[in-house]
């Protein structure tokens, strides 16, 4: 279900191939999970592979990658623990994996399979439950405050990238089973192509900061250009 057609034609693939419920349940679900590795690979690309490259986002602009590297940090948690949630909050259906389930009713074995992958994404994404309660969708007061009582109130984890990336692994794996036994295929969220992405940002900066110094060579030197002295304007 990829390559060059339209995200209509996607949805409408996936309602032929399941049926209306399941297929629209199971296309939003996808282009979610999607969005995740997206961001994800943003923020690896950006801060994860090589440390010259976070040497050279400090270097350029410390502060605004700063708040850069949180939100796309904390979005992917916060995108995490709602795929793994609970199919209803409030009295209101969500949009989780959990409730593929009450969909395969029909296929007690495909039921049963999927149950356990569901099992294995929810217990991957503990940490970024555990995230999403105490500090992303509420502010535990008394971890804000530092209150001493360990027992009471014990310390929020850090997480690694790799935690992340066996979540997003375990969701990948419950889409894709249904979508192997239904449409005979699946879906390469890890590896889909983002052109324009972070990695073109990179080598702008990269030119930017070496022009930066060019031009700060030749100040020093008396040698401006006019560009120097009136650089263009931001727009």
């Amino acid at each position: 279900m990829s390559g060059s057609i339209s995200a209509a034609q996607v949805r409408a693939g996936y309602i032929a191939a399941m049926g209306r419920e399941l297929g629209e349940l199971f296309s939003a679900a996808s282009s979610e999970l999607t969005w995740m590795h997206w961001r994800w690979r943003q923020h690896q690309t950006l801060f994860g592979e090589k440390q010259s490259r976070v040497d050279l986002l400090n270097e350029a602009a410390p502060f605004f990658f700063r708040m850069v590297h949180e939100v796309f940090f904390e979005d992917t948690l916060l995108a995490i623990a709602r795929l793994v949630g609970p199919p209803e909050s409030v009295g209101k259906p969500n949009l989780t994996i959990q409730r593929f389930l009450g969909l395969l009713h029909a296929d007690v074995r495909l039921q049963n399979e999927v149950s356990l992958l569901v099992e294995k994404a929810k217990a991957s994404a503990q940490f970024a439950l555990h995230w999403r309660n105490r500090r992303l969708a509420h502010r535990d007061l008394d971890l804000v405050l530092r209150r001493n009582q360990p027992l009471l109130v014990p310390p929020l984890a850090s997480v690694t990238p790799k935690q992340v990336d066996v979540s997003l692994s375990a969701l990948r794996d419950v889409l894709n089973h249904i979508e192997m036994e239904y449409c005979n295929a699946t879906t390469a969220y890890a590896n889909s192509p983002t052109p324009g992405d972070a990695e073109a940002l990179l080598y702008i900066i990269k030119h930017g900061l070496l022009r930066r110094g060019e031009r700060r060579v030749r100040l020093s030197r008396g040698e401006p250009l006019d560009e120097d002295i009136r650089p263009p304007e931001v727009l």
